[in-house]
Parts: C-alpha cells; structure tokens; sequence
C-alpha cells in the first residue's frame, strides 16, 4: 500500500451502506461528523461501549433488545487533503482543549473544517467540562482550568481520531468493509 493510503477504522451499533456525516450529535468533540481512527481496537472499543449504552437504555424501558456492534473499515489518500479545509491539533494543548469545550457543548456548528484531527477525549469529558465551567460561573476558562481539564481527560492515553465533517470530505472515503465486532 502506498505511503498516502491509510486504513481507517469507525465503529458503531448502526448497519449503514453510506455515510451521512448530519447523521451524529452534535455535542462530540469536534462537532457533528464521521468520526474515524487509525486504531482497530479503539473502534471497535467504541463499538462496544455504545452497544452496553443502547442495551441499557432499552432495558430502563423494560425492552431485551440485542445490539451488534459493527467495525467499518475505510482506505482514505492523504493526497485529498490537500483540496480539502483541514485542522490538525498535534498535541492535546490548551487549543485543542477549547476546540472541544466549544464543540461540547454546543448544539450547532462551531466551525467550517472538512477535516478535524486530533487527540481523542475519553468518557468523562462531558462531566469534566460541565465541572469546570460551573466552577469558572460560565466565564472564559483560564490557562489554568483549561489544564485541569486536560488533566482530567487524559487525552494522551489514547489514539488520535480523524473527523469527517463535511460531506465532501466524507464521500472521499474507500469503503472496503464490515464486520460484525466478537
């Protein structure tokens, strides 16, 4: 495989043929998209988190519902960047971290980029974040809270992910599988 290939990894508990990047939330950590990584076990980790999610959720409605989770598996040429509107955070800093926290908690676009990557934050971002800005009574976050905050994530002990999040940009991924997650 040539140097600007990459495999790419999405996992899910929705059996889909195309990607629809309006289809997620927008509250993720960089907004409303495609959220892809380079790391097989991190998707599929994924995966699997959103399946306990989804059975517990019909079980507090009293539903045994069987979920299967799903590893899709995507080429993409980083050549096709080139034409596309990219951010790249290379380190989980202090301008990552106030990209997610807009992103977070917001219920609309908070920005126009085709292509996002960066480090990934884990589950207690929402609660982390929630935290501190409570703290701060809902002003800026200083330098010192915003360290805090990447602190409490630990951003660093996980894999980067690459964000689609145009339709343009999306429609540039190769399909080439999908499985279902044992």
């Amino acid at each position: 495989m040539a140097d600007n290939i990459i495999t790419l990894y999405h996992g899910s508990i929705h059996d889909f043929g195309k990607i629809d990047v309006t289809r997620g939330r927008f509250n993720k950590d960089f907004g409303r998209g495609f959220y892809t990584s380079r790391d097989v076990r991190h998707a599929e980790r994924l995966a699997l988190r959103n399946k306990e999610i989804e059975q517990e959720r019909y079980a507090f409605r009293g539903k045994n519902v069987s979920v299967t989770p799903l590893l899709y598996t995507y080429e993409f040429d980083l050549r096709k960047m080139d034409t596309l509107n990219v951010q790249e955070f290379a380190k989980p800093d202090r301008e990552w971290m106030q990209f997610v926290v807009l992103n977070r908690m917001s219920k609309t676009p908070r920005h126009d980029f085709d292509i996002v990557i960066g480090a990934t934050a884990n589950d207690n971002t929402r609660v982390s974040i929630q935290t501190v800005l409570a703290a701060a009574g809902g002003r800026v976050l200083s330098e010192k809270a915003i360290d805090a905050l990447i602190a409490l994530i630990e951003p660093s002990k996980l894999p980067p992910q690459i964000f689609f999040g145009s339709q343009r940009a999306a429609d540039l991924l190769q399909f080439r599988g999908r499985r279902i997650i044992r």
